[in-house]
């Protein structure tokens, strides 16, 4: 067959194609559902044609039409859904409690690592006060000027609350993303994170009881960090499983397997964001308020019982099938 005698039998369903994407291009829901369906087979049929004038004429200007043709027919044929609402509020109130859980063993991991980090330098600060000029390069010296006027740093530094605010929820999602972006680094990125964010806890905590503000110190911390914590080592757990699928792909190619593990653990740090922002929030507002430290003790234990009840039990309904549709 030659090229003209290819286009004579064909060209009626191209200019059938090209006049369903002018009408349908104004407006899916002006098109009725024969058209939609005409134009997903002309789109399958032409694609077809397509493959056989690559085949058959790759040099002759057949080809181009067709695949400028085609081009302009897929974002109509493969036009994504409107937004759903619904879904959003589904992923918040299930969706992302299952991704907590489903990485649970990951972020178990990112919370020891953090721990046993903060627990070895508080014990080494405690042992040797100098130490924290080492573990704080550049910070021990100046919290200890304003520590020994037996007062915390934490007025000064969010006397403008507003600013504050932004400020520490932009810091906390910086955290987050470098501990989730650290796991593409072998997870080595992740560990880090998590350490070295252990390692500055931990030296402070222990040089703020040297000063006999452990109370004051921990009134301000736990409002806030019961929930900012959390979502760090979400974050790190998200992380360490990127790690892990680069190092441990299993049966999957390794692309696939961190292509995989990339999906959930978006899920992890898309959800984790508002929580940030609360406690952002928390941390600019109260946690430095005169409000007595009973209160924000008992502040801190009702937000962490509410969000790891929220992260643990949050499943939708069982369906029960009944005995008609069995």
């Amino acid at each position: 067959m030659q090229p003209a005698q290819f286009v004579a039998a064909r060209r009626e369903r191209w200019e059938r194609l090209e006049a369903l994407l002018r009408s349908v291009g104004k407006g899916a829901r002006r098109a009725s559902g024969d058209d939609l369906l005409e134009l997903g087979r002309l789109y399958r049929t032409v694609s077809s044609d397509y493959a056989i004038a690559r085949r058959d004429f790759p040099r002759d200007r057949v080809v181009d039409y067709l695949n400028n043709l085609l081009a302009r027919a897929h974002p109509v044929v493969y036009r994504r859904p409107p937004a759903d609402v619904g879904a959003t509020g589904r992923f918040f109130r299930y969706g992302f409690p299952a991704a907590y859980r489903s990485a649970g063993a990951y972020t178990a991991i990112a919370f020891a690592l953090f721990a046993v980090a903060a627990l070895i330098s508080a014990l080494l600060v405690a042992l040797r006060p100098s130490l924290a000029d080492v573990l704080l390069p550049g910070t021990a010296q100046s919290l200890r000027a304003v520590m020994a006027h037996h007062h915390l740093w934490v007025k000064s530094a969010t006397s403008n609350h507003s600013v504050a605010a932004n400020f520490i929820m932009l810091n906390n999602i910086q955290v987050a993303f470098f501990a989730f972006a650290g796991g593409l680094l072998l997870g080595l990125g992740t560990v880090y994170i998590m350490v070295q964010n252990g390692i500055m806890f931990g030296a402070i905590a222990a040089l703020v009881a040297q000063y006999r503000l452990s109370t004051p110190f921990w009134a301000f911390v736990v409002p806030h960090g019961v929930i900012e914590l959390s979502v760090i080592f979400m974050a790190g757990g998200a992380g360490l499983m990127m790690g892990d699928a680069v190092l441990r792909p299993g049966l999957l190619r390794r692309r696939d397997a961190v292509a995989r593990a990339g999906r959930r653990a978006i899920d992890l740090v898309f959800g984790a964001v508002p929580l940030l922002m609360i406690a952002g929030t928390v941390e600019a507002f109260f946690s430095p308020s005169d409000a007595p430290a009973p209160l924000k003790f008992t502040f801190a234990a009702v937000a962490g019982t509410l969000l790891y009840a929220y992260l643990l039990l949050s499943r939708p309904a069982p369906t029960i099938e009944s005995p008609a549709s069995a």
